[in-house]
């Protein structure tokens, strides 16, 4: 008999423990998105209503999307399109030197209304999450990142540059899960990743602030180096 009521009473307080840390976990949870939700309105705007969710990635990233915010204040008829999520506590067990989750958000500066814009974060979503491929590990350690030949729903496919972000855009806030970075993915032309090939990818990213054209997305536009 004793060692029967000892044996429910380890189990009855097992479950209360295990009950009591899901619930902390929960909370961590929503304390994050509701801290990154109020840090991302303050630096851009209001949020819609929904979220979009991203189909392959239904199970792989819980509660995790994207938003399109407009941005009027990174000019007009411009909008952020940003992921939702990669910060999330739930998504990697432990945390990398004290990050939230990869440690990052990944926004798009351009037109608002497009579709190809919200092709981006989605393909740096998928690439992070399904491959684990560390990038912003990769941005900090090469000052940023060059990718050649991504689809985006346009005639050709797009180079695109992966920095961190420069005010007056959202740089990343201290969140209740830990650190959280963004991450810019910008456009680029083809002389443009060429160029940076020899001059690097800071020297890039400086050439694009100096000329106007910053971090905001435009596949139509001239390139800025020669």
């Amino acid at each position: 008999m004793h060692n029967g009521w000892m044996a429910a009473f380890l189990l009855a307080t097992m479950a209360t423990d295990a009950g009591a840390t899901e619930q902390a976990a929960d909370q961590l949870w929503q304390d994050t998105y509701d801290a990154r939700k109020q840090y991302f309105e303050g630096a851009v705007g209001p949020f819609p209503r929904d979220i979009l969710k991203m189909i392959n990635m239904i199970g792989i990233w819980p509660g995790g999307g994207l938003f399109v915010i407009p941005a009027p204040g990174t000019g007009e008829g411009m909008a952020v399109y940003t992921t939702f999520g990669l910060s999330n506590p739930d998504l990697l067990e432990p945390p990398r030197d004290g990050r939230a989750g990869y440690g990052y958000e990944a926004i798009v500066v351009a037109p608002e209304g497009e579709d190809w814009p919200l092709n981006l974060p989605q393909w740096l979503a998928t690439a992070e999450a399904k491959n684990d491929a560390g990038l912003l590990d990769r941005v900090e350690k090469y000052s940023g990142l060059t990718v050649e030949g991504v689809e985006v729903g346009l005639s050709q496919p797009m180079n695109i540059l992966i920095s961190k972000a420069r005010p007056p855009l959202p740089v990343g806030t201290r969140l209740p899960a830990g650190q959280m970075e963004v991450l810019v993915i910008t456009t680029i032309t083809a002389e443009e990743m060429a160029w940076s090939m020899t001059n690097g990818r800071a020297a890039l990213l400086e050439a694009l602030m100096e000329a106007g054209t910053g971090q905001a997305s435009d596949p139509a536009r001239a390139s800025v180096v020669h």
